[in-house]
């Protein structure tokens, strides 16, 4: 499950870039490409590998690096067995802002919220048509807001099983921002590689 490292792979990739000189970068970004075929942006979805080539190639101390990268664009805090997740950054922010404000998109993760579904439950639940339906649950997908969790037979066909990565969804308007939220269930964040030193902090 990397939908926590997907979506939070629209803001990472920026920060990182920004706390490396050039020439170190080219280096990195060089090893990435040429040993793991990667970009930093899909190296999020396989941190540990991205953190051992910055740490090879430069003088950071890798864990302060780690840890003022992920702090700049989301804020963690424990909630009983769940997580709750603040966006800082605008990135994120404006993402889901963008997809709640498609009236389909907004019916289609209001019928998966703390629940699994297949494609043809979540289109059947939300009253969307099939052919907008799949490509707005494609991108979902694509971008880590949901997330395959398995496969169950449905006449003699295995279909995937969809989960949206929050159990819950908080706006709040102030006078001069939007914060946007979300709970986090356990299973899915910890399963998170970009989370494992905030999981530690947490503890």
């Amino acid at each position: 499950m990397t939908g926590i490292d997907k979506l939070i792979s629209i803001s990472l990739p920026t920060r990182i870039k920004k706390k490396i000189d050039v020439d170190t970068l080219k280096k990195i970004e060089r090893e990435l490409f040429l040993e793991h075929g990667m970009s930093i942006k899909l190296a999020i979805e396989h941190f540990p590998t991205l953190l051992k080539i910055i740490k090879k190639n430069s003088d950071l101390d890798i864990q302060d690096f780690e840890e003022e990268c992920l702090k700049e664009i989301i804020q963690v805090k424990k909630v009983k067995e769940n997580y709750h997740l603040t966006m800082l950054d605008s990135k994120l922010v404006h993402f889901i802002l963008d997809i709640f404000g498609d009236d389909e998109t907004r019916k289609i993760i209001t019928s998966i919220l703390k629940s699994e579904h297949t494609i043809p439950e979540i289109l059947r639940e939300s009253g969307i048509p099939k052919t907008s339906g799949y490509r707005k649950i494609e991108n979902l997908l694509i971008n880590g807001f949901f997330i395959e969790t398995g496969k169950v037979l449905s006449e003699s066909k295995k279909i995937s099983k969809i989960q949206c990565v929050f159990q819950e969804i908080l706006m709040d308007a102030k006078k001069d921002k939007i914060i946007v939220s979300g709970i986090v269930p356990k299973k899915i964040f910890e399963k998170s590689t970009t989370m494992k030193t905030i999981i530690k902090n947490l503890d």
